[in-house]
């Protein structure tokens, strides 16, 4: 495959690495109530075995620094964007001011090429979140753009005792002929927010290389940064304990020996080593083990994290929520809301017409059309209803399906928009 120039005549990004700076490996950033940080999103270049890639990041490094704060500070973060592509960076999982929430057009502007933008960021909750762009993440994610963010609890006694914490990063990439494999300007290549990537990584690298002592325990937070692939993260060779999760810790902690985290799931997971040799992490499928590198452990002496491993707590707070919401999950709901996804980028409009006659065609291959449902021939996906061309445009309630009409508008009986 040749360097795409980036210069827009054959509408694909570039893939162009000269005179890029290396892409270097992620730090720690501590962070305290008031502390300002700069984070910059720039093109940088990393050899991945035989291939040299042109890949984004931030701060230059891929994934981006880890930012370990303290629940209940507050901190500003300048981002300036000297990437491809217009940008914000959304703060996924932390509960924050709307204006600061990183959506398009919905809480801010795009920041431009060579521009800027100022976030305040609070962190009322204590666990695991990350921050990626909001703005054609099929791209900016799988090029490098995704960081993680570590919350410190207030109470010390949040998490159970442990004896060090890192954080794990989980992603593929598409590499085809020496190059990540191109994307459109024009919008995504694939349904939705991105594609299967041919190459596993973890923390940015095709193999993880860790150490412990027997007898540690460490705290491993987790995250899916993977555009489509589901990762089922084993461990082979230490105990396992599954602590927290999205909003921080669970009600009951339970052992493991996996977890299966889809797209932007995060998992806090506890790993005694109870003895010397090589500990693997690996990426489970039905049809094949990814192994993921792991961790030699040498001879160590345990501590008081090793003896209270044993123990699965409880969170009373949680149970007594639980509890209290037992009576309004057994009654029938008050209302019922129906939820649609437009997605005009993949299927050509913001509008899908009612009663018109309608073909079947592939989200990946728009010429494959039938006038039944089925699948594709060429990739297996289902085929999806549009409207045929020269059909008339109808509007109809999405709660009330017999309720149609020419034109947009509400009906009458739920006030829901017509679509």
């Amino acid at each position: 495959m040749k360097q795409t120039n980036g210069n827009g005549q054959d509408g694909l990004f570039t893939t162009a690495t000269a005179g890029l700076p290396e892409v270097a490996s992620p730090g720690v950033i501590r962070l305290h109530d008031g502390d300002r940080l700069d984070l910059r999103i720039g093109p940088a270049r990393k050899r991945l075995d035989d291939a040299e890639l042109r890949m984004l990041a931030y701060n230059g490094s891929v994934p981006g620094p880890v930012l370990h704060v303290d629940q209940g500070s507050q901190i500003t973060v300048q981002v300036t964007n000297d990437g491809d592509v217009e940008a914000t960076v959304h703060w996924h999982g932390l509960r924050l001011e709307n204006r600061y929430d990183g959506v398009p057009h919905e809480t801010q502007e795009p920041i431009p090429i060579g521009g800027s933008f100022t976030y305040q960021l609070q962190f009322p909750d204590a666990g695991l979140y990350w921050y990626h762009p909001h703005i054609r993440e099929d791209y900016g994610l799988e090029m490098g753009l995704y960081g993680t963010i570590v919350v410190e609890p207030a109470d010390p006694g949040y998490w159970p005792a442990a004896d060090r914490q890192l954080t794990l990063t989980l992603d593929d990439l598409l590499v085809e002929d020496g190059h990540i494999a191109p994307f459109r300007r024009s919008g995504p290549n694939y349904v939705a927010m991105g594609r299967f990537g041919n190459v596993m990584l973890i923390n940015g690298e095709t193999e993880f290389s860790g150490q412990a002592a027997a007898g540690e325990v460490v705290r491993l937070y987790l995250v899916n940064t993977a555009n489509t692939r589901i990762f089922n993260f084993a461990i082979r060779g230490a105990r396992a304990k599954l602590v927290g999760g999205d909003s921080g810790r669970y009600e009951h902690e339970t052992f493991t020996g996996e977890v299966l985290l889809a797209p932007s799931e995060r998992a806090v997971i506890d790993v005694l080593f109870d003895s010397p040799g090589e500990v693997q992490l690996e990426h489970r499928t039905p049809d094949h083990t990814y192994q993921l590198g792991g961790f030699t452990v040498t001879e160590g002496t345990a501590g008081a994290a090793a003896g209270a491993f044993d123990q699965l707590r409880t969170d009373p707070e949680l149970t007594a929520e639980h509890r209290s919401l037992a009576h309004d999950l057994e009654r029938p709901p008050d209302k019922v809301l129906a939820f649609f996804s437009l997605m005009p980028l993949l299927y050509g409009g913001d509008h899908t017409p009612a009663s018109a006659p309608t073909v079947y065609a592939c989200p990946m291959h728009p010429e494959v059309t039938a006038t039944e449902p089925g699948t594709c021939p060429k990739c297996g996906m289902k085929l999806v209803a549009v409207a045929a061309a020269s059909a008339p445009t109808v509007y109809a309630c999405p709660m009330h399906p017999e309720v149609t009409a020419t034109e947009p508008g509400t009906c009458p009986k739920c006030r829901c928009t017509r679509r």
